[in-house]
């Protein structure tokens, strides 16, 4: 009986279906398991971050419509605003 149990065990052992190697395979499981939801994490955060970029660029393409200028003091402050602009720029 005891010879019949230890070749059941050591069948199951082969196939890996036995306790410790059960218990091996859930450990290295887990350990996936936990990796993987770092990089989803990961993900997640590059995904906001990417987000976030695009909505700038969209923001960055769209023209700025500028007022008519109607008088002369108006014009004037206008290219003075823009050449103060450009200079910061630079």
């Amino acid at each position: 009986m005891k010879g019949l149990v230890k070749i059941i065990g050591l069948i199951l052992g082969m196939l890996g279906l036995s306790s410790k190697a059960s218990a091996k395979k859930k450990a290295t499981v887990k350990k996936i398991d936990a990796k993987k939801k770092v990089v989803k994490k990961q993900v997640r955060d590059i995904d906001k971050k990417l987000k976030t970029v695009k909505k700038k660029q969209v923001k960055a393409k769209k023209p700025v419509k500028r007022k008519k200028v109607k008088s002369s003091k108006e014009a004037e402050k206008f290219l003075k605003d823009f050449a103060k602009k450009k200079w910061k720029k630079l």
